[in-house]
């Protein structure tokens, strides 16, 4: 799976080569290993887009509150 952001980029490539940040968190550092070797490289926007648009992007649905 590649990566959606530059930050998630960094984010894998410490998590993959430093246990203490994998552990900090949360992230498996096989995961993140599997996740570093499979990125492509290229440029990436530095943060993912949001598929979600208007002010309650991040509301929780009606049942989940």
């Amino acid at each position: 799976m590649p990566p959606k952001s530059e930050a998630q980029r960094r984010l894998m490539q410490a998590a993959a080569h430093d246990p203490k940040v994998a552990a900090k968190t949360g992230v498996s550092s096989k995961v993140a290993k599997e996740f570093a070797d499979a990125d492509p490289g290229g440029k990436l926007p530095a943060k993912a887009k949001s598929k979600k648009k208007g002010p309650n992007q991040f509301a929780l649905p009606r049942g989940k509150r």
